[in-house]
Order: C-alpha cells, then sequence, then structure tokens
C-alpha cells in the first residue's frame, strides 16, 4: 500500500514539474539519480555488512 502511495506522489510530483520545461527536467533527472545512487550507498554497505559477517562465522 505505501508502494502505491509513493507511485502516486511521484506522479503528482512529476506533473508539477512539467511547467518548468527544462528547469523541471533537470529537478526530476536530480531527483532520480540522487535516489539510484542512494540505494547503490545502501547495498554496498549491506555487502560490505554481510561479507564480514561470514568471514566471523568461519
Amino acid at each position: 500500500m505505501f508502494l502505491l502511495f509513493l507511485i502516486i506522489t511521484a506522479s503528482i510530483i512529476g506533473f508539477l514539474l512539467i511547467p518548468l520545461h527544462v528547469f523541471g527536467l533537470v529537478i526530476g533527472f536530480g531527483i532520480i539519480m540522487g535516489c539510484l545512487v542512494r540505494g547503490l550507498y545502501l547495498l554496498h554497505e549491506i555487502n560490505q555488512k554481510l561479507d564480514k559477517q561470514n568471514s566471523e562465522g568461519k
């Protein structure tokens, strides 16, 4: 249910950025890239913690 809320919220924000033309595209691109980079960073942190746990368990 929360995912549906996030999708609807992102769609509304996207429609609000349409009248800004190029500036809106830059803001939207920044939001998307920020989310992707943050996700990659979190995956890297999780991988490091799992590697540490696996090495301690041996």
